[in-house]
C-alpha cells in the first residue's frame, strides 16, 4: 500500500516457483494514507489481509477499509468492490474470518468496527462497534510505540476478538482485550482486560494451535507465550522468553510456517529473523530458540509473511531502509536459506516512508480437473508507505 496522502495504492507482484518476484501493477484503494516518514508508521501487524479471494486494506489517512476481489483465473487482477468508514481514527489492523472483517483504529479516537461481506462489498454491523478511547487515546497519526494499539485478531475458534495494546513502562504494562462472541450475531459489550506479566509493548499476536498465543514484545526484546480461553478471556501459563538483542533487536512481527512447524519473529535493530520452536505443554521452557538469520545489510525489517509454493514455504520480509523485500526458502526446521532481495522502490528513497505490511494469495489451477496440482503463480501484495503526494513517483 502506497500510503500516499492523495491516493492510496496496492502494489501487486507475481511470485514464481523459486521465490522470485515480478512487479505487475498498482491498484487504487480509493482511500488515503498519511505523510509520515518514521520507520514503522502504523506500529502494528495485520494492516493488509487476504481471506478466500478477497483482499482487505486499511486506509489510515481517510479512516476507511478497502475491500478487493481477487480474480481466481488471474490473481494479479484486483477489483475494488467496497470502501467503508471505520469506527474511530487511523485504522491500523484488520482481521477476517468467514463471516466478518473487523478493524482496529489507533488514533485520537480508538475503536473496533466489524463488517459482514460478500461479492458486493462490506456491510457495517453497528451493534459490534466498540469505543476503546478509555483505554488508549493517541495523537493522529499516533506517536509511539508506547501507548499505541497493536493488532486485532480472531481467536482460533472464531469465538472472540483479541486486541493487543502497548503499555508505557514496567509499572504501566501492556495488555490484551478479549471480546467474546455470545453467539455468532452478538459481541460482548465489555472487554476482559488481561495485563501481561513482563509485557510492556505487546506488538504482534500469532495463534498457537487452538488456545495459545505468541506475542512479540520489543521492550524486553522477547516473546510472550500463553494459553487463553476465548469464552471468558482468561489467560494462563504466561511466560517471557528473551532474545539476544545483539543478534536480533526490537522484535515486533511474527509468522508461522506450517511446513517447518516453527515460528519466525522479526527484529528491526539489528534486522534479523529468529526461528522459534514452541511447545506450550512445557511449563518451564515453552520456547526453544532454533536459529538466528541475519537480514541483508541496509535493508531493515518490518512485517513478514509465509507463502507455500509447490510444497515449499517461503518467508518474505519487507524492509525499511532499502524499500525491498527479502526472500528466504524454508527448507526445514532450522534450515532457512537466503533467496534474494527484490527492490520495490528504486531510486532516491530518502524522503519516502517505510513499508508496513505484506500478504500472499495462492492461485490454483490445473489442466486436468482430475489432478490437484499446486500452482506456481502467486500474487504478492504489500504495503509501501509513501508520504509523497504524486502517485507518479510511487515506482
Amino acid at each position: 500500500m502506497s500510503n500516499g496522502a492523495t491516493m492510496n495504492e496496492i502494489i501487486v507482484n507475481r511470485l514464481n516457483s523459486n521465490g522470485q518476484l515480478t512487479l505487475i501493477q498498482m491498484v487504487k484503494t480509493n482511500g488515503t494514507g498519511v505523510n509520515i516518514t518514521i520507520a514503522d508508521p502504523l506500529f502494528s501487524q495485520g494492516s493488509l489481509q487476504v481471506y478466500s479471494n478477497y483482499l482487505f486494506a486499511v486506509n489510515p489517512g481517510s479512516n476507511t477499509l478497502s475491500m478487493f476481489s481477487i480474480n481466481l483465473l488471474n490473481a494479479t487482477e484486483l477489483t475494488l468492490v467496497s470502501v467503508e468508514r471505520v469506527n474511530g481514527w487511523f485504522p491500523i489492523s484488520v482481521t477476517v474470518n468467514l463471516k466478518y472483517a473487523c478493524v482496529l483504529t489507533g488514533g485520537n479516537a480508538t475503536g473496533i468496527r466489524c463488517f459482514t461481506y460478500n461479492t458486493s462489498g462490506l456491510y457495517v454491523v453497528r451493534s459490534f462497534d466498540r469505543n476503546l478511547t478509555s483505554y488508549i487515546s493517541q495523537s493522529n497519526p499516533p506517536m509511539g510505540p508506547p501507548g499505541t494499539m497493536s493488532e486485532i485478531l480472531f481467536s482460533a475458534d472464531n469465538s472472540a476478538l483479541i486486541v493487543a495494546v502497548k503499555g508505557y513502562n514496567s509499572t504501566m504494562l501492556g495488555y490484551l482485550l478479549f471480546y467474546p462472541f455470545i453467539d455468532l450475531n452478538m459481541l460482548a459489550t465489555n472487554a476482559t482486560q488481561q495485563i501481561l506479566t513482563n509485557g510492556i509493548f505487546p506488538f504482534s499476536m500469532t495463534l498457537i494451535n487452538m488456545n495459545g498465543l505468541l506475542v512479540t514484545d520489543p521492550k524486553p526484546n522477547g516473546v510472550l507465550t500463553m494459553n487463553y480461553l476465548a469464552e471468558n478471556g482468561s489467560i494462563s501459563n504466561i511466560m517471557l522468553t528473551k532474545i539476544n538483542s545483539t543478534l536480533a533487536g526490537a522484535l515486533c512481527w511474527s509468522i508461522y510456517s506450517s511446513m517447518t512447524r516453527n515460528y519466525y519473529v522479526i527484529g528491526s535493530n539489528p534486522a534479523a529473523i529468529v526461528e522459534l520452536n514452541v511447545n506450550l505443554s512445557s511449563t518451564s521452557k515453552p520456547v526453544q530458540i532454533v536459529q538466528y538469520y541475519s537480514l541483508p545489510n541496509d535493508t531493515g525489517a518490518l512485517d513478514a509473511t509465509v507463502v507455500n509454493v509447490a510444497g515449499i514455504d517461503y518467508l518474505f520480509v519487507i524492509g525499511t531502509t532499502a524499500h525491498a523485500i527479502s526472500s528466504y526458502r524454508l527448507n526445514g526446521p532450522g534450515n532457512a536459506t537466503f533467496n534474494d532481495v527484490f527492490t520495490v522502490q528504486p531510486g532516491n528513497t530518502t524522503s519516502i516512508p517505510k513499508l508496513a505490511g505484506i500478504a500472499g494469495f495462492i492461485q490454483k489451477s490445473s489442466s486436468d480437473a482430475s489432478l490437484i496440482l499446486p500452482s506456481i503463480i502467486i500474487t504478492m501484495i504489500y504495503f509501501i508507505c509513501l508520504s509523497i503526494l504524486k502517485p507518479i513517483f510511487l515506482f
